[in-house]
């Protein structure tokens, strides 16, 4: 894959966390590792 590439899709894993996604239906889409979508969702939490 490409570096821009991923992270277009932890761009569209974040926006699928803030629409209330699952990690399921994340991970299914989008491919990535259940350990980035974890660290993704970290980053949003850490803003509230």
């Amino acid at each position: 894959m490409l570096e821009g590439n991923i992270e277009e899709l932890k761009l569209k894993a974040r926006q699928m966390l803030i629409d209330g996604k699952t990690l399921d239906e994340i991970r299914k889409e989008t491919k990535l590792r259940q350990k980035d979508i974890r660290r993704i969702q970290k980053e949003i939490t850490a803003k509230f």
